[in-house]
C-alpha cells in the first residue's frame, strides 16, 4: 500500500523531533559527532516539505518501513548518529 509523501514527512518529523530530544540529553562527545547530521536532517526535512508543495509523490511500503525503523533507532542515544545518518539518507532519496 502506497502512502503519500505527507505521511513520510510526518514520520520524518517525528523521528527528527525524537533525535533532537535525544541530542539534548547526549554527552558532549555524542553532540559533537551528531550535530552535523542533525543539522543536515533538519535542512533536508525543510527541503522535502518545500518539494511537497511542488508535486505530489507516492511513498511505497519499503520507504515507510525504513522510516519506522529509523524512529526506533533514534530513541536510543547510543544509536543517535546512525539514526541521523539514516534519516538523512531516506530524505535524500526524495529531494
Amino acid at each position: 500500500m502506497s502512502q503519500t509523501l505527507g505521511a513520510l514527512i510526518a514520520d520524518a518529523q517525528e523521528a527528527y523531533a525524537t533525535a533532537a530530544v535525544t541530542y539534548q540529553g547526549a554527552t558532549i562527545d555524542q553532540k559533537v559527532k551528531s550535530k552535523p547530521a542533525l543539522d543536515k536532517a533538519a535542512s533536508q526535512l525543510v527541503a522535502l516539505q518545500a518539494k511537497q508543495l511542488d508535486e505530489a509523490r507516492k511513498v511505497d511500503a519499503e520507504d515507510e518501513a525504513a522510516m519506522k525503523q529509523l524512529r526506533q533507532q533514534v530513541n536510543n542515544a547510543a544509536t543517535l548518529q546512525t539514526g541521523l545518518m539514516t534519516l538523512v539518507a531516506v530524505l535524500t532519496k526524495f529531494i
